[in-house]
């Protein structure tokens, strides 16, 4: 496809997933980068990148006002896939134990070993925002939990990774995503899934389609938005349709 378009990203095994749809619809390319530097190299002309992954950390005893308020919106059901973000800190940790240690007495809390798993990837893509100012602008966290509840009327019935899950989630895409089969089809053909799981296609579809429908008009928690120390920005982006939800078919 053209350079431009919306672009969703989500981390998966192999590196990361990148699924993009160009402006009018019509067009996408999905892949896997090993590096996320590689990956912006490709897309840095996009109109909007939006990525599963914190941006802008917690800094001391007061977490993130977005991971609070996004769990809110995904009530019921689905507030335990908002994982908090570390503390800064942490993202120099060499090991489970210390990380946790320094989380809890930064923050008051332990560090889950889920949000351990992610701290590889949560520090390359600090790095490369501390880094490159441009980069700095163009990626917004996102969540795929948050836009399928946004989109589609409420939060999902079924777990990602589950096969009802899968199906469920897949059936929305479908309504909004001529291109959800193909992409799905195409990503399972080239990647096995110890490099893609089935689930972080969609994730990252999610997101990619929820920048193209909203043409870059998103909306995000907190509304204000706030800053780290680093001047990273704090919020995780949606879009809601005005005045419908899309579960009943859409263009």
């Amino acid at each position: 496809m053209s350079r431009g378009g919306y672009v969703g990203i989500d981390g998966c095994p192999g590196g990361w997933l990148a699924v993009a749809l160009s402006e009018d619809g019509q067009s996408w390319a999905a892949d896997v980068y090993e590096d996320i530097n590689r990956l912006w190299e490709a897309h840095q002309e996009a109109k909007l990148l939006l990525i599963d992954m914190p941006i802008g950390l917690a800094d001391g005893r007061e977490p993130r006002a977005c991971d609070a308020l996004a769990r809110e919106l995904l009530k019921p059901g689905r507030t335990s896939s908002i994982f908090a973000a570390p503390v800064r800190e942490v993202l120099g940790a060499s090991s489970y134990a210390e990380a946790n240690a320094l989380q809890r007495k930064l923050s008051g809390r332990g560090l889950s070993r889920q949000s351990w798993g992610l701290v590889p990837k949560i520090r390359r893509l600090d790095e490369l925002l501390q880094q490159d100012p441009e980069a700095r602008g163009g990626f917004r966290e996102s969540h795929p939990e948050l836009c399928f509840a946004q989109l589609f009327g409420g939060p999902m019935h079924h777990g990602k990774k589950t096969p009802e899950g899968f199906a469920e989630r897949l059936t929305h895409l479908r309504r909004v995503c001529a291109h959800a089969d193909a992409i799905v089809a195409e990503l399972l053909a080239r990647y096995p899934r110890k490099a893609l799981a089935r689930d972080d296609m969609l994730d990252a579809l999610a997101l990619a389609v929820t920048g193209w429908l909203s043409g870059g008009e998103l909306r995000q928690v907190p509304a204000e938005g706030d800053a780290d120390r680093t001047g990273l920005r704090r919020t995780i982006s949606f879009y809601k349709p005005e005045g419908r939800t899309l579960a009943a078919g859409s263009p």
